[in-house]
């Protein structure tokens, strides 16, 4: 007897899609600054680093597998779960 198909449904999983060189922000007058685009499905994460190409693609990189982390076990490196700062005890 066949054994049953199981239906899963994984969430999109984020991904560099690219990293460019851009201009400094305003104000700033260092020369290299990134532009990093994350993608999961129609969700897009972009943000700006300075550093080489290498260095920022490596941190893109990292915070897609802290999202990619997050969306598989349902917790948050930032906020972990467990009692609330603020609750008082009972």
């Amino acid at each position: 007897m066949a054994e049953p198909k199981i239906a899963t449904t994984l969430a999109p999983v984020f991904a560099v899609t690219s990293v460019e060189k851009t201009h400094a922000p305003d104000g700033g007058s260092d020369q290299d600054w990134y532009r990093y685009v994350l993608t999961s499905g129609r969700s897009t994460i972009t943000g700006h680093r300075r550093g080489s190409a290498k260095c920022v693609h490596a941190y893109a990189s990292e915070c897609a597998d802290q999202l990619n982390t997050r969306a598989a076990l349902g917790q948050s490196i930032w906020n972990p779960r467990g009692r609330k700062p603020g609750a008082a005890a009972k």
